[in-house]
């Protein structure tokens, strides 16, 4: 059976709002979160690797900007896993399809499986087991990302949570051999209420 978006899902939201993220704009975006109780987003285009907070992002955004070089962007084949070990757990690795319309998760993290209660692997990005405005912005994030080809951090905080106050979400696009956009590399760290990442024994 085919993968399908949840009933709630707005695409004609998410194609605004893919607009305004894409323009730097979350107006829309955080009238919609502030409505159910929760804040944010805020983001940053191309942000500094001293301005992320959590350092598993810090690291994540070095790598990629290692792996690139002097090119616009890596390609998705040079990720190794193993060298990315100081922020394993907290990386998810999604495909583009239907041309950066949607994304599949090839990888999603553990501790942020752990956090959320629920494993995205091999499934759409449309279908997060999350509040649609939640998902709708989250795709929106990564379709903005597919079409600017540039680093997206943003920090939005849910409206209730136990142990997380907000989350903390660095996106890298990654190149196919003919440097168009192919994958994206999602660092995902929900920060406990004293800022530190919070951390599961898993």
């Amino acid at each position: 059976m085919p993968d399908a978006p949840p009933p709630a899902f707005d695409w004609q939201r998410v194609e605004r709002w893919t607009a305004e993220v894409a323009a730097g704009d979350t107006g829309d975006v955080c009238a919609a979160f502030s409505e159910r109780g929760a804040r944010g987003p805020a983001l940053s285009w191309q942000p500094m690797v001293e301005a992320l907070g959590a350092h598993q992002l810090r690291f994540l955004l070095r790598y990629w900007e290692d792996l690139r070089g002097t090119r616009r962007l890596p390609a998705y084949r040079e990720i190794d896993a193993v060298e990315m070990r100081p922020a394993l757990g907290y990386v998810h690795l999604l495909d583009a399809v239907e041309g950066g319309r949607d994304f599949r998760y090839r990888v999603f993290g553990s501790i942020v499986a752990a956090v959320s209660d629920f494993d995205m692997t091999g499934q759409l990005a449309s279908t997060l087991k999350a509040s649609a405005y939640v998902g709708e912005f989250g795709l929106a994030s990564l379709r903005a990302v597919f079409a600017r080809r540039e680093p997206l951090f943003t920090v939005h905080g849910p409206p209730t949570a136990i142990y997380t106050a907000t989350w903390h979400r660095l996106i890298l696009p990654l190149a196919d051999d003919q440097g168009d956009v192919a994958r994206v590399l999602v660092g995902m760290v929900p920060m406990a209420h004293d800022g530190r990442p919070v951390a599961l024994r898993l």
